[in-house]
């Protein structure tokens, strides 16, 4: 469920920050020089928005491989409780007498 609140918030911003890039006039420019292209006079507000873009999709996606990572420890460590869990089972069950030479020691025989 958290998922998706956090998902509706990003949208939410998203829409907000568009509006305003719609409602900025082109009063502050700035040149952006990027590897492969070159742009001249582009508005600040764009910069910022799709500054912001790229951040919040490298940020989701450090996220989904942490989450990832963390299911799949949980998902193992459940596994190993519940092999644990069945062995506990197994030596509570056993009988008394078994359980009686396992307690007693090598030099006793109590025949």
């Amino acid at each position: 469920m958290w998922v998706f609140r956090s998902i509706l918030i990003l949208i939410i911003i998203l829409i907000v920050v568009g509006f305003a890039i719609y409602n900025t006039g082109p009063a502050k420019t700035v040149d952006v020089d990027l590897i492969w292209t070159q742009r001249y006079d582009v508005p600040l507000i764009t910069v910022v928005f799709w500054s912001f873009v790229l951040g919040a999709l490298v940020s989701l996606l450090l996220f989904i491989t942490v989450y990832l990572k963390l299911s799949n420890q949980l998902r193992e460590s459940n596994r190993a409780i519940k092999g644990l869990q069945t062995e506990v089972t197994a030596l509570r069950n056993r009988p008394i007498e078994e359980a009686k030479n396992l307690l007693s020691k090598p030099g006793d025989h109590q025949e």
